[in-house]
């Protein structure tokens, strides 16, 4: 209990001292991006603006993973460009492991949700996907319409996960036996708080995996949020 306090007291520390100097930067940036007339470099300035915020919501969740708190914010929306952001912010980092992604979305998947949130959500499970896939391997992305609300599968065919494991997955700062062996780069803490997100839309987020096969997460949110 003392070493778990201890941590969470660290991850709290290193976060307000990350949140000033993120602040700033985007600051800075929206004001440069607002002077800049070519279309290239500012197509670039929004990617590190896209990433800059993600990296500021993560700071926040890390402070709010001490507390257990989750805020979502839900309006009216398709989910379909939030899946093609996700897949294109993630297809770099996979051309670099020579991983394909694929996108398979039905139309109108439509919903009340919050835009940030989801998107980050598929974020952190296509960029795990990716990490845990074996080089030249392939990630599947699929969104669906489901009979209770808006469904996204990612699933790929990496090293895969015991029973044992899985049982653990969504717990905060828990990392596998092969993330550990093979030294990926995370803190624990990216599932437990795509999980967060899941439940405070009132949806699921579930995994099936065997060891050697593969993972396949599945996020499921109500149609509209309840």
């Amino acid at each position: 209990m003392e070493a778990v306090a201890a941590q969470e007291d660290f991850v709290a520390s290193v976060s307000h001292e990350l949140r000033t100097p993120l602040t700033s930067i985007l600051g800075y940036l929206e004001l440069v991006m607002d002077e800049v007339d070519d279309e290239e470099i500012s197509r670039y300035l929004n990617v590190v603006s896209r990433n800059a915020e993600r990296l500021l919501i993560l700071v926040n969740d890390l402070l709010g993973s001490a507390r257990d708190a989750m805020t979502v914010i839900a309006v009216a929306g398709d989910m379909r460009p939030l899946l093609v952001s996700a897949v294109e912010a993630a297809r770099p980092r996979a051309e670099q492991r020579n991983v394909a992604l694929s996108l398979d979305m039905e139309a109108g998947m439509l919903g009340s949700f919050d835009g940030v949130r989801i998107g980050q959500a598929v974020d952190n499970l296509i960029s795990n996907a990716v990490k845990f896939s074996s080089r030249c391997g392939v990630v599947e992305v699929v969104g669906r319409n489901s009979a209770s609300g808006l469904q996204v599968q990612v699933r790929d065919y990496g090293v895969g996960m015991s029973d044992s494991e899985q049982a653990r997955l969504f717990t905060r700062f828990y990392r596998t036996d092969s993330a550990r062996s093979k030294a990926v780069p995370g803190v624990g803490l990216g599932l437990a708080i795509t999980k967060s997100i899941a439940d405070a839309h009132g949806g699921t987020l579930t995994v099936h995996s065997e060891p050697g096969q593969g993972s396949t997460f599945t996020l499921s949110i109500p149609a509209r949020n309840q």
